[in-house]
């Protein structure tokens, strides 16, 4: 049968049957009492995936909990149990999806599974956090594969689900979260190179302005005096725009942080402009200086405090 949802039910979930064969048949003598219908232990059993996916005070189903618990059979068998993919979005308070803790466990056998089973892979939790924007900020390379590698057809059938198969959604690798900021701007914040390859290596575009200022990953690169990735930018990432500015208009160079000698050398081969490149920028007054100064140091703390 078919839910008003669109959930898809087979006919072992909808079948009830009456004890009493005897009931409304108006052939049979009436008895003073008689006994009401009641389920039989087959579809009682069959039912049982309701209270599987019922939601506790806090929003949280067994899945939410078996997650959280490492209880990892009982999260596949739960799986299986689903009779729709959409049972495996639920959110709980914290606007958290079942692949969002998952994600935050760095369990990536569970995200694979969930998104094999076709649990949307860019749900946002109450930071606007997706599950990738978390693997991205912990480091958790496997976990960003476990989202983003296409599912195979043999996965699916080895995972053994009781609902047909359904369409994928497509993956944003440049959603934003409530600060402004992609995965790749997670990942540079906190120098995971490895996380950053693979993303842009799928697509993600490694020159998106983050949403407050207009930092790149690039910027960030200087802005935390990360040589290692400012190389790995400007060596491996084809695409990168080395004169990127914020929505101030400043380049990377122009930010007014120390830049090492080869990496500057490296920006300007590259295009990014100098911090007085033009007669223009000759003329910025000390205010002017002092006042990008101060910015710059507002947000570096800001920063350090996020990632904390």
């Amino acid at each position: 049968m078919r839910l008003d949802s669109g959930v898809d039910l087979s006919e072992s979930f909808s079948g009830l049957h009456i004890k009493n064969p005897d009931w409304n048949d108006l052939s049979c003598a009436k008895s003073k009492v008689q006994e009401p219908p009641v389920e039989t232990p087959t579809t009682a059993k069959d039912d049982l995936w309701k209270q599987y996916f019922q939601q506790d005070e806090d929003g949280d189903t067994f899945l939410h909990l078996a997650i959280a618990e490492g209880f990892v059979e009982v999260v596949l068998a739960l799986i299986r149990k689903a009779p729709h993919p959409l049972f495996l979005d639920t959110p709980n308070d914290n606007a958290q999806t079942p692949i969002h803790l998952a994600a935050a466990k760095q369990n990536w056998l569970i995200v694979r599974w969930l998104v094999v089973a076709g649990a949307k892979p860019c749900p946002r939790n109450i930071r606007g956090d997706s599950p990738l924007h978390i693997a991205a900020r912990n480091g958790d390379l496997r976990t960003c594969r476990a989202i983003t590698d296409p599912v195979q057809e043999q996965e699916r059938i080895s995972l053994g689900l009781t609902y047909p198969k359904q369409p994928y959604q497509e993956i944003n690798l440049d959603q934003w979260n409530y600060e402004g900021q992609t995965c790749v701007h997670v990942a540079a914040i906190e120098g995971h190179i490895d996380v950053l390859r693979h993303l842009v290596w799928y697509g993600a575009d490694i020159n998106a302005r983050e949403g407050r200022q207009g930092y790149t990953a690039l910027h960030y690169s200087i802005v935390r005096g990360d040589e290692r990735l400012a190389h790995f930018l400007l060596s491996e990432c084809t695409k990168l725009n080395a004169d990127a500015v914020t929505y101030g208009g400043n380049s990377a160079l122009q930010l007014g942080f120390p830049v090492p000698a080869t990496i500057a050398e490296a920006l300007r081969s590259r295009g990014a402009s100098s911090p007085f490149s033009t007669a223009s920028e000759d003329e910025y007054s000390d205010s002017e200086t002092e006042s990008n100064a101060y910015e710059n140091a507002i947000f570096v703390r800001n920063l350090v405090d996020a990632s904390a």
